[in-house]
């Protein structure tokens, strides 16, 4: 029987590689997205959410966590999450909260739980440390090592009748309808915690016919910001270039546009997936008391300033949709800038828990306030560690003023108030010289810059020891496996190297 109590239900809908500009509730218009569109009219849109870290595995690990990824130990997407970090599916369980995933959340490492007590579905990606970077801090020759994407992935671009991405999700969805009106028939009245989480839109940016052909007739937008001369780049965005293997294969306009369509063809498959989620929701009688949170993990270029997919600190990939509804959550536009790191207290928060349930560091805060109408700031941070660039880089965001900090490349200052597509980098203005001073001194406070590349340099040392010797003899799997035995041609297992994998697993459409 389904009552209606002073903790609600919560669901957590993700996806992955979803820029925020383009949905319609962010200012975009092309993308169709009718019931993300919907969600949003009826609550709180965070205009200006970022993720912690423009890569999946940390920046969930953090999000999950409430912590900077660094200090967790998720330095990239073969890090593993301790099981000893507590995390926002921890606090609702120890709460009462029934906590299930159905979905990717690329957890490493032999906990597949993390304060879940059911998972619907396996990982998509492998959980033991073989995606671990080289310790040292670039490696040409290993740029398209496991995990990394590469320009293959634009340059696929198009309808397919099916992809491992496309089973996945659709598998995972079909899973967190079945839950939601399991929940409503079983005779378990916790309310629950469920967490549904997406690949797509992660490239490569394939879609079936049904949701390509929606822009048969629809003018594809080009990048608000056009390909930066590579010589003009600043330099880390130099050696994204080659790190990607663009300088190897050109990516023109047409190549461009048609990325952006299947990105777009993507997004839509997404929001009729989300539709199912709640008309279950609706149908089940839970929609009333009910938190929805509609985020994603992190974003993408998508062809801005000629860059793609993630791995830099530029708004197009840190910045993220982060929508918020529920009984008594009131439909307002916050522009107060925040973090997926704000997500574990603002869980705990919502399930009505009293002050100081939290016991263990944040580097985030509660959103409830600004759901609520009232103020709340703290500088927003983000990191971006691992083998995508020469030593660790962060991002310090206080008020309009963004600082992007590292040893190996000079400072980076905006104003995105009067700058929002950062193309007027301030860091060598002597107009901006305070300013650049009080931010760094700031960011100096929170991060030794020095000791984060010695302790992710030591950390991908161990662990590259511990994979090569795990990889010999017996094999014993940390990936969970629901059910039946996961077949390997639909995930993403040891061994594989990204894209390749995805490639075989395309199946071309016959009409």
């Amino acid at each position: 029987m389904i009552e209606t109590t002073s903790m609600p239900n919560i669901v957590l809908f993700m996806t992955d590689q979803l820029t925020a500009s383009v949905l319609s509730s962010y200012g975009g218009e092309v993308c169709k997205s009718s019931n993300l569109d919907r969600l949003a009219a009826r609550s709180a849109v965070f205009e200006q959410a970022y993720c912690p870290y423009p890569l999946c595995a940390p920046s969930r690990f953090a999000m999950m966590s409430g912590r900077l990824a660094s200090r967790i130990g998720a330095w990239d997407n073969g890090a593993e999450f301790p099981a000893a970090v507590p995390t926002f599916a921890h606090y609702l369980r120890g709460r009462g909260y029934y906590t299930c995933i159905s979905g990717k959340m690329h957890f490493v490492g032999p906990d597949q739980f993390h304060g879940f007590e059911e998972r619907l579905t396996t990982e998509i990606y492998p959980s033991d440390f073989s995606w671990t970077p080289a310790p040292q801090e670039r490696d040409a020759s290993d740029r398209f090592g496991a995990g990394v994407s590469s320009v293959e992935s634009v340059l696929d671009a198009g309808p397919m009748a099916r992809t491992m991405q496309i089973d996945y999700d659709e598998d995972v969805m079909h899973h967190a309808v079945r839950e939601v009106y399991a929940r409503a028939r079983s005779a378990d009245s916790r309310p629950f915690l469920l967490t549904v989480s997406l690949t797509q839109p992660h490239d490569p940016y394939i879609t079936t016919p049904f949701f390509w052909d929606l822009y048969e007739n629809t003018p594809i937008d080009p990048p608000r910001v056009p390909a930066i001369p590579l010589d003009q780049r600043d330099p880390h965005s130099r050696m994204l270039h080659s790190h990607y293997g663009q300088d190897k294969t050109d990516i023109d306009p047409s190549a461009t546009a048609r990325a952006r369509r299947g990105y777009y063809g993507m997004i839509s498959h997404i929001d009729a997936m989300f539709g199912r989620l709640m008309d279950a929701l609706l149908e089940s009688g839970f929609i009333e008391n009910t938190v929805v949170i509609f985020a994603s993990d992190h974003g993408d270029m998508m062809g801005e300033r000629g860059m793609w997919f993630k791995k830099t600190l530029f708004e197009p990939a840190i910045r993220v949709p982060l929508i918020i509804s529920g009984p008594g959550i009131a439909q307002r536009r916050i522009s107060t800038p925040v973090s997926l790191l704000d997500l574990l207290p603002t869980l705990v928060d919502l399930s009505g828990a009293p002050a100081g349930t939290v016991c263990t560091p944040l580097d985030g805060q509660s959103l409830a306030p600004l759901l609520h109408g009232r103020s709340n700031h703290i500088p927003v941070l983000a990191e971006h560690l691992d083998g995508g660039t020469d030593a660790p880089r962060v991002m310090l965001r206080d008020g309009d003023l963004k600082l992007v900090l590292s040893r190996a490349y000079p400072p980076m200052l905006h104003n995105l108030g009067s700058d929002p597509l950062e193309l007027n980098d301030l860091a060598s203005d002597p107009i901006a010289a305070d300013e650049l001073a009080n931010l760094t001194s700031k960011a100096e406070e929170i991060w030794d810059l020095d000791a984060l590349a010695a302790e992710k340099r030591a950390n991908q040392t161990a662990r590259t020891v511990v994979n090569k010797a795990l990889q010999q003899g017996r094999r014993q799997a940390w990936d969970y496996t629901p059910g039946a035995l996961a077949q390997n041609t639909s995930y993403v297992r040891s061994g594989d190297t990204f894209p390749d994998v995805e490639r075989r697993s395309y199946l071309p459409s016959k009409s």
